[in-house]
């Protein structure tokens, strides 16, 4: 059976039922395996309809998991007007030489000039607080970016991620916004109790059109290099490599995230139609197609990945290649999905999110 995922508390409490969301497609694949098999047999074909009917009934879940798209991009014609949005989780540009690449930091600028977007939304970003535009807030408006935007999530400490720092350097972490149109209004919405917080701007494209860009970083569930070591263990060599203390404490972690995103959601919610302009909200969502916080923050935007995606769409590198978790949400009445793509390179823990828009309407 299809697992409806929107079995959750939605207050935020912490309920084990919030692993669900994880699910859907694995039912999915189950149910579409018993349809051929019923098929099959000669004298029972019409246990196929109970499958089938399952995916019916659970197709708005199940449609935003894989993207069938393979030949649907297209890139626009240099007179057409449009829009290119790119976000990506930097993971404070390989501070920590997390990658074990040296020349990370100069292949994310190297990217970001390659794919030339017109709105650039970076989660993870970070500056440093004795000169705020450094190391790479400088370098990147030099690639034709004017227009800037940050919002502070917090502060720390540098040596705590890299040791060569000096012990008086801190970093300011949070969401930045470069832009080759001019923004405005911008504000922020505090999630919850932590540092979490939205980042809400207008864009003005020209005199006639603008729209409300929001951008986000929820609730990780903070797995260290020991939780996903352990996972990847597990994923090798099954029940050998498991032990009943740490998956449990895994389960809990999640469940707990889950909790909290929850209750972020409902927030970004709540403040939706503090604006009339047409939105769009990006980021690093932490969550997958189906849960509540997808689809609660989704609310009626639309994904350019179900439009215009292919394959599973993973964005987050590692433990399943199940894991969608950087979504941009847009309003069909002022944008159409051209294109949708993801860059495969493993210069951060995600891989960034590039879609092409056309104005919708006049």
């Amino acid at each position: 059976m299809c697992l409806w995922v929107s079995l959750r508390d939605v207050s935020g409490s912490p309920s084990i039922l919030s692993l669900l969301s994880f699910t859907p497609l694995f039912a999915a694949a189950a149910n579409i395996f018993f349809i051929v098999l019923w098929l099959l047999n000669r004298h029972k074909k019409w246990r196929a309809l109970i499958s089938l009917i399952t995916i019916i009934v659970c197709f708005p879940v199940v449609k935003p998991l894989v993207g069938f798209h393979f030949f649907g991009n297209k890139k626009l014609a240099e007179d057409v007007a449009g829009l290119k949005i790119m976000t990506w989780n930097v993971h404070l540009f390989d501070l920590g030489e997390w990658t074990r690449d040296k020349g990370a930091q100069a292949k994310i600028l190297e990217l970001i000039k390659k794919e030339n977007p017109d709105i650039l939304c970076l989660q993870e970003y970070y500056m440093d607080k004795a000169v705020n535009a450094e190391p790479y807030t400088f370098q990147i408006r030099q690639l034709g970016y004017p227009y800037f935007e940050f919002s502070e999530e917090n502060q720390a400490p540098k040596r705590f991620m890299n040791i060569s720092a000096g012990k008086k350097e801190v970093i300011r972490i949070g969401h930045a916004v470069f832009s080759k149109y001019p923004l405005s209004n911008a504000r922020k919405y505090i999630l919850g109790e932590r540092t979490y917080n939205m980042m809400s701007v207008d864009v003005i494209i020209d005199s006639t059109r603008s729209f409300n860009l929001n951008v986000l970083h929820l609730r990780s569930v903070r797995f260290k290099d020991d939780d996903i070591n352990y996972i990847e263990s597990v994923k090798r060599q099954g029940a050998v490599a498991e032990e009943s203390r740490k998956s449990k404490l895994l389960l809990f972690k999640l469940r707990d995230a889950f909790a909290e995103r929850a209750a972020q959601a409902n927030i970004i919610d709540s403040v939706r139609k503090e604006t009339d302009l047409p939105r769009v909200i990006c980021g690093d969502f932490n969550d997958v197609p189906g849960s509540y916080v997808y689809r609660k923050v989704k609310g009626g935007l639309a994904d350019p990945f179900v439009s215009k995606g292919a394959g599973l769409g993973r964005t987050y590198r590692f433990i399943i290649p199940t894991l969608r978790i950087d979504h941009i949400f847009y309003d069909e009445s002022f944008l159409k999905a051209e294109s949708y793509k993801r860059a495969d390179v493993s210069l951060s823990d995600h891989l960034p999110v590039i879609a092409d828009f056309s104005f919708a309407g006049k």
